[in-house]
């Protein structure tokens, strides 16, 4: 991608660099981020007249969205229309993310389900012990995929082994603390 030209709002720059972030070119995404940073914020605020860090969550999501579906646009009234319309829907989700997880906190304070803080410290001491009896490649593999975060394929480069296999292994083992779970009444 050739440097940001000097007028961004151009039907030549809107194609160059729309095109260049569908094929995965970074310093592209930089230049439209860096263009519609301020568009996009004011437009999440606008949207729902949140905090600052609510609306820049928006704008994470909508760039995360950028960069997963942007197709070639000619005009930047295409852009500006797509532009919109990809911050307005991750600021609709994340709206209704938010309400979902309140009405389910909400439902469980009813219910009064919340566990203690006791109660909640015990199951994490329960939960760590059975993790301590499972074998080290196991724990290993849990640890790298659940506490990492990494890919199964990541987790199986690290081991030597497939993705599939590290898939099966780990199944297994949190099968296993399952059924532990259950034996010992620690599955509410």
């Amino acid at each position: 991608m050739p440097d940001r030209p000097a007028d961004p709002e151009s039907g030549h720059w809107v194609v160059t660099t729309t095109t260049a972030i569908s094929r995965g070119d970074r310093a592209a995404l930089a230049a439209l981020y860096e263009v519609w940073f301020d568009r996009c914020y004011a437009l999440a605020r606008t949207l729902t007249g949140r905090d600052e860090s609510f609306c820049l969550d928006v704008v994470q999501d909508a760039m995360l969205r950028v960069i997963r579906s942007i197709k070639p646009l000619s005009t930047q009234s295409d852009l500006s229309a797509w532009m919109t319309r990809v911050v307005h829907t991750a600021a609709l989700d994340l709206l209704r993310r938010e309400s979902r997880r309140l009405k389910r906190e909400s439902a469980r304070t009813e219910a009064g389900s919340s566990p203690s803080t006791a109660a909640t410290e015990d199951r994490i001491a329960w939960v760590l012990a059975q993790l301590n009896e499972l074998s080290p490649a196991d724990r290993s593999l849990i640890g790298l995929r659940l506490g990492q975060g990494r890919t199964l394929e990541a987790v199986g480069a690290a081991a030597g082994m497939t993705g599939d296999a590290v898939h099966g292994r780990i199944r297994r083992a949190i099968a296993k603390l399952k059924r532990r779970a259950r034996e010992n009444a620690h599955d509410e």
